[in-house]
Order: C-alpha cells, then structure tokens, then sequence
C-alpha cells in the first residue's frame, strides 16, 4: 500500500482495525466509538474506498463482510518511516534524528532512554 493513501479518516478506521485484528463493519464502528462516532454507512464506505486502495482485505461470512489489513501497523510504520525520511531529510534518518532532538523538550528519564537505546543500537 502506499504510504500517503489513506487520508485522515480512513486511518482511524485502519488503527481501530490493527486494534482488533480483524472485524465487521459493525465492530469497526463500535471500536472508533470509543474515539470518534461514525455512522455505520461512513465507516463501511472507508472501508470500501480502503479495500479498492489494496489497504484492507474482505471475505464473506454469512451476510456480513470481515475486513482485515493487508499489512501489519509495524510495516505500515516502517513504510510511512521510510517515506518521511525520503521526503523532508533527503533520505538521511540522521538528519530527521537531529531535527527531533532539536524541536522536542526532553524530560531527563526521555534522555536517559534515548540514550541507552542508541548505546544499545551500537553495540548491535
């Protein structure tokens, strides 16, 4: 799937689906309540819009549909990752590393994680 297929609401519809793994466009719509109220017709339109886009799969089961999505949220993350990167820092993490530390505020414990992740990453 490309990264920047989905608009804004259809990815709501696609976090609440990688929540539930796999559902109907009933439990689609009862999972989004819990953030944002959509009316069964809206939620299984994205869902269509987002099959035709190759983002969600469909199967038939009784009278209702299952979707499930074509690809997990880590893909999904490292794709959209990678295209962010592409983008805005000419394809260079380092470069997207260096703006985050630069425009965020820090607690000391975030520090202290960042920094024994990297150590981590170079031990590796």
């Amino acid at each position: 799937m490309k990264v920047d297929a989905l608009s804004k609401a259809e990815l709501q519809v696609m976090a609440a689906l990688w929540r539930l793994g796999a559902g109907s466009v009933a439990d689609i719509q009862r999972e989004l309540g819990k953030e944002r109220k959509l009316a069964y017709t809206t939620v299984a339109t994205y869902l269509t819009r987002m099959a035709e886009k190759g983002a969600v799969t469909a199967r038939k089961v009784g009278r209702a549909y299952v979707f499930e999505p074509s690809e997990s949220l880590s893909d999904y993350r490292k794709a959209t990752f990678r295209d962010l990167v592409a983008r805005f820092f000419d394809g260079r993490p380092t470069a997207l590393v260096s703006h985050f530390i630069e425009t965020t505020s820090f607690t000391d414990d975030e520090l202290a994680t960042l920094r024994a992740l990297l150590d981590d990453k170079a031990k590796k």
